[in-house]
């Protein structure tokens, strides 16, 4: 079952806006929809949120491992709706036909490496790099290397733009995140989110939720960025 970005915006927009608070909060009314996209795995959406305020590094990590070969995800290669995916991929390409072609790029929390894959095709003289806090790619043209987001391997200012999608909704500690991107980026920064409403059962392991723009724009707290409402995707560009 090929559960695409843009097929789950659909259905997660009628989960959040249409169906009444009392039934989002019962889990027997979203074990259906958390056994289509986890399957077997649905046990480790219903009581994440009652765990993770004490759970270690480890067991974080383990229960994303847990979760790499699910149905939600074996088919999805990406977590970015089309029309972000394609905004992402010729905003870097303009960004580097502009500045000479080349330089070093970064994509925080890159999963598979799918992102980083679609911007070498459009721009191959650029130079990728991945970081993952469970890595699941097998093999592609650029190292990515285990990490956390909150504690990146890297010196300041070592990558010209630096893209983290679909990553802070997860983190335990966004704001340290923000920070941790913002301190290795040397010239253009960009941040995608979901826009989703917070309930106690979701289809996914998040814990942060930015259900308007005004929430993500608080969040990230600079004013002179470029902030876009991409079909449920939040975008913000800001260069420095």
């Amino acid at each position: 079952m090929l559960l695409d970005r843009n097929v789950t915006l659909i259905a997660n927009y009628i989960l959040d806006n249409l169906i009444p608070p009392v039934l989002r909060d019962c889990a027997w009314f979203m074990r259906p929809f958390m056994k289509i996209a986890y399957g077997d795995k649905t046990k480790y959406l219903l009581d994440f949120k009652e765990k993770f305020p004490f759970m270690s590094d480890e067991e974080l990590a383990q229960y994303y491992r847990a979760i790499v070969a699910v149905p939600i995800n074996s088919n999805r290669y990406t977590d970015c709706n089309k029309q972000c995916l394609q905004w992402i991929v010729q905003n870097v390409q303009d960004y580097y036909a502009i500045n000479a072609g080349g330089g070093h790029i970064l994509d925080a929390a890159c999963g598979r490496g799918y992102l980083l894959n679609k911007i070498l095709d459009a721009s191959p003289a650029v130079v990728c790099t991945g970081v993952d806090i469970a890595p699941s790619a097998s093999s592609v043209p650029f190292e990515i290397r285990q990490a956390d987001i909150t504690a990146l391997p890297f010196c300041d200012d070592s990558f010209d733009v630096v893209i983290c999608t679909h990553a802070l909704e997860h983190i335990r500690e966004p704001h340290k995140a923000l920070a941790e991107l913002i301190r290795v980026t040397r010239k253009r920064l960009i941040i995608v989110v979901p826009r989703q409403r917070e309930y106690r059962y979701t289809v996914d392991l998040h814990i942060n939720f930015f259900p308007y723009m005004y929430s993500f724009k608080r969040f990230i707290g600079i004013k002179d960025a470029l902030y876009l409402d991409l079909k449920g995707d939040l975008l913000c560009c800001v260069d420095f």
